[in-house]
């Protein structure tokens, strides 16, 4: 069992409320058990084994991959390529492929492949548009090339079927306006199921993201609230740290995206793209603040402009 994490300064009034994006959560769940992900996806118990965690650097910065890297488990078998969407992207399934393809050419990488997209609301994979077909030649579509779930559709017990170390994703099975009580009491059970199925040199990063993960899902839950839940401190990981600074930056952009939204309407995605592509608090500071101020959306399109470059 864990030890108690001893008493800690209390995070500053920046911290407290952050709200933390999927992304990085995710990683982290692909290192500790990227196998047990495969199995979502239908992939037999034995083969999906046989696979370790790899991250590819994608030269093509104009991706603006979420991570350093590419998430990909390998094999002798083939790679799985796999992306974690927990926001509103029109175009994912067009960038994953783009990254797919990337990814096999920066490594130079020929062998056999899939890819599938993990969304973790109903919501995120309805506004995914289609891939495109080809004018003018017969029978050429990019279709039919990954496979995509809904962590939503889940319920702990079909988790656990599965492969009992997705306890870590429970937090997905619950709706987002489950009373606080309720997520706090299944938390801790998800916690005790997480000691009894992880090896001891896994435990903490498994609580690290099932954490992480109750964080991102659940908006009235505070990291307090958390740490006192699994009896466990994310900070007491270099990886929870990381992640938790990730997720400063995560939720800045948001709340610039949001002010946006408020005030002039829907937000093209080119900007939403351009103000993600953003990574220093500060900046995303001032841009917060001519979100507030600017007269229009092309002031605030400009003054971006000038930000950036």
């Amino acid at each position: 069992m864990l030890k108690k994490a001893p008493k800690k300064k209390k995070p500053t009034k920046k911290n407290k409320n952050t709200r933390l994006g999927t992304d990085e959560a995710f990683w982290q769940l692909m290192k500790v058990s990227g196998s047990s992900v495969l199995k979502l996806f239908g992939v037999p118990s034995t083969q999906a084994e046989k696979y370790h965690f790899h991250a590819v650097a994608l030269k093509d910065k104009l991706l603006k991959p979420d991570v350093e890297g590419f998430p990909v488990l390998e094999c002798e078998d083939g790679r799985f390529f796999l992306e974690f969407q927990g926001y509103n992207d029109p175009f994912i399934r067009h960038r994953l492929l783009a990254e797919v393809f990337l990814a096999c050419a920066t490594e130079q990488y020929q062998g056999w492949v899939m890819a599938g997209i993990v969304y973790t609301d109903k919501k995120y994979k309805s506004i995914a548009l289609p891939l495109n077909t080809f004018k003018g030649v017969k029978d050429c579509r990019v279709g039919g090339c990954f496979q995509e779930l809904v962590l939503t559709d889940y319920t702990v017990q079909k988790l656990l079927d599965i492969d009992p170390k997705l306890i870590v994703l429970a937090p997905f099975t619950l709706a987002t306006t489950t009373k606080k009580e309720s997520v706090l009491s299944k938390g801790r059970e998800w916690g005790d199921e997480v000691t009894q199925v992880f090896p001891p040199n896994q435990q903490q990063s498994a609580l690290n993201v099932l954490g992480l993960f109750v964080l991102n899902r659940f908006r009235k839950i505070s990291y307090e609230e958390v740490i006192a839940m699994l009896n466990f401190d994310l900070m007491d990981t270099l990886a929870g740290k990381q992640v938790y600074e990730m997720g400063e930056i995560n939720d800045a952009r948001e709340m610039v995206v949001e002010v946006l939204d408020e005030r002039f309407g829907v937000v093209p995605f080119d900007l939403i793209e351009q103000v993600r592509a953003v990574n220093h608090r500060d900046v995303l500071k001032r841009l917060h603040r001519q979100a507030i101020q600017c007269q229009d959306m092309e002031s605030f399109k400009e003054n971006l402009s000038k930000t950036l470059h």
